[in-house]
């Protein structure tokens, strides 16, 4: 791969990243969470009596990087502490209401977004378009 195509790729990802960003948003994505935050969030919503440490995993933080993160979400009343039901030791947390209210409105406002970028691609492309961020994402997560 040329270095003028991964660069114009380079390029292009940065573009979609700052457009579903917080700061792309307006602001209006997530409240006043930070992208680590909001993608932290979103993992404890989906992992019952999720462990602190899981947390960090989709970030690639360390166990101090996700209690860090998950005490800011705790002071912001997103999530609440608990105790692990398997083993008393291991703290885990849970999404309140609130987080969950942010995450239902995050994800409205990203799905308006997103219908609106598909209506813009030639249809017959989407698939491909599909593809290509599928995959990419996939190979992030490797």
């Amino acid at each position: 791969m040329t270095e003028a195509i991964v660069s114009e790729l380079s390029r292009s990802l940065i573009e979609i990243a700052w457009h579903f960003g917080p700061k792309g948003l307006r602001g209006e994505c997530c409240d006043d969470l930070t992208m680590p935050e909001f993608i932290a969030l979103e993992k404890v919503s989906v992992t019952p009596d999720c462990p602190v440490q899981v947390v960090g995993h989709p970030l690639g933080f360390t166990k101090s990087g996700a209690t860090r993160i998950v005490n800011r979400l705790a002071r912001k009343g997103l999530i609440d502490k608990v105790k692990s039901p398997q083993d008393a030791r291991i703290c885990c947390v849970v999404i309140t209401e609130k987080g969950e209210r942010i995450l239902r409105s995050a994800n409205s406002r990203y799905m308006k977004k997103f219908k609106e970028l598909l209506a813009k691609v030639p249809p017959e492309t989407v698939p491909e378009v599909m593809k290509a961020v599928t995959v990419m994402a996939g190979s992030l997560k490797r």
